[in-house]
């Protein structure tokens, strides 16, 4: 027998094998932070809007745009740490301070180009209707803007109405230098286009008084807000009445009780910018009564003193716009008496408004002067 074929021998030739250093643990990664292959931090700009919901080809159409850069630099920039605030240009266009310069992270100004698309299509579908000049954004700043734009007449190959989308393309004429251009193109959002040539359409939205307890000749100061729903901009002066009758009409029997004037006309939905979750039938309310932020559709008339008149016991009181037809404005209700509400003398009680003057007071001390609560 070999020798290489007993016991000892293998055992010999294991252990051989077993001999030597073992084999290095493997260190970690040791990646570098993400810059860039020119050794800096990029910008990276973003793109959101929110855009009208009406307008027609040769018509306006407003848009609210969100510019975002999302790049910030990953390396210390002494230079660049001014505040944008504290930066100015003197009379000689040199910078102030001297030492100041841009981050490399920093987005120069730049343009964004609007497209409006057939629903459903991509935007190689769409046709370019304008572009808006973008200012600069700072690095992990954002920048919101307003722009209107004519839109050209129809071209050929699209639709004269229907639902469209609006993109934005930022950094469209790219020159700023990003990280990622992927990010560049808005979400869709729709617009619809109308064939018919656009017109205003007024409404009263909002008309504030007490919903009951309204009494003949109580002294009211009303709050009423106008809307133009209509796709086209009212350009001219506008009447507007509160209007006492003895019926929920406007009609031969009524009487003026206050009368106010827009000056300059409104804005149609054209000019409205709005998220797409609100132009819905139900998600429109919102917009239309007793809004905070007021839309470029509406105007909020802060009425006067006015006195209700003190006959007969009962009777009804609303809003008129343009009571005279001096503008004889399209697509007006039948009814023309709008938000109305009851006037009525319960029981044959007296008149309930209430006529007060300021208080001399100071805020935390009631009527009589004493302090409120326990003092020591």
């Amino acid at each position: 027998m070999f020798s290489w074929d007993s016991l000892r021998g293998r055992r010999a030739r294991r252990a051989r094998r077993r001999v030597g250093p073992a084999a290095p643990e493997r260190l970690e990664g040791r990646e570098l932070m993400a810059y860039t292959s020119l050794g800096f931090s990029l910008a990276d700009l973003s793109i959101t809007g929110e855009s009208a919901p009406a307008t027609q080809w040769g018509g306006t159409l407003t848009v609210d745009v969100t510019l975002r850069n999302l790049g910030a630099s990953t390396i210390t920039e002494p230079t660049a740490l001014t505040p944008p605030f504290q930066v100015g240009v003197g009379p000689d266009g040199t910078v102030n301070p001297p030492y100041y310069t841009p981050s490399q992270a920093d987005a120069a100004a730049s343009t964004v180009a609007v497209f409006l698309v057939p629903r459903g299509r991509g935007l190689a579908s769409g046709v370019q209707v304008g572009t808006i000049d973008a200012p600069a954004v700072g690095q992990n700043s954002i920048e919101q803007f307003q722009a209107t734009l004519t839109l050209p007449e129809r071209p050929a190959g699209y639709a004269a109405a229907g639902e469209y989308t609006v993109r934005l393309v930022a950094n469209y004429d790219r020159n700023v230098l990003e990280s990622s251009y992927r990010n560049n193109v808005s979400p869709p959002m729709l617009v619809n286009l109308t064939a018919a040539p656009a017109t205003p359409t007024l409404r009263a939205v909002s008309f504030d008084l007490p919903a009951t307890g309204l009494s003949p000749g109580d002294v009211i100061a009303p709050q009423i807000q106008i809307a133009n729903l209509g796709a086209a901009a009212l350009t001219s002066d506008v009447e507007v009445a509160v209007v006492a009758s003895t019926s929920p009409d406007f009609n031969l029997g009524s009487s003026v009780v206050s009368l106010y004037t827009i000056s300059g006309g409104i804005g149609g939905v054209n000019s409205t910018p709005l998220p797409n979750a609100a132009r819905h039938a139900r998600g429109t309310r919102w917009l239309r009564h007793n809004i905070v932020t007021q839309r470029n559709n509406i105007v909020t008339i802060n009425g006067v003193n006015a006195a209700l008149p003190t006959s007969p016991s009962t009777y009804y009181l609303g809003v008129v716009i343009d009571p005279y037809n001096k503008l004889n404005l399209p697509n007006q209700p039948a009814n023309r008496l709008e938000l109305v509400k009851l006037v009525s003398t319960v029981n044959g009680e007296a008149s309930t408004g209430v006529v007060g003057s300021p208080s001399t007071n100071v805020f935390q001390n009631p009527p009589d002067g004493l302090p409120v609560g326990v003092t020591y």
